[in-house]
């Protein structure tokens, strides 16, 4: 039987708000839009550390990750 898409988006989005619970005040401070948290969460990127771990480049190419929410996090280096 073929799952509700519905019932699948809300249990992907659940899991993206846990996993975007699980990041540092730093970061979550700069109040950056969902997709950007979302962005962070697919690099595995958690707390200043993990972002200073991430190339630039692949920052900057991630979806969700725009001119302003690069910006912010450029901030925190």
């Amino acid at each position: 039987m073929h799952r509700c898409d519905l019932k699948d988006k809300d249990e992907k989005r659940a899991w993206y708000q846990a996993q975007i619970n699980q990041i540092s005040h730093d970061i979550l401070a700069l109040r950056l839009s969902q997709p950007a948290l979302r962005a962070l969460v697919d690099l595995q990127v958690f707390n200043v550390l993990d972002l200073q771990q991430v190339d630039r480049l692949i920052l900057k190419n991630s979806h969700g990750i725009g001119p302003q929410a690069l910006k912010k996090l450029e901030s925190l280096h």
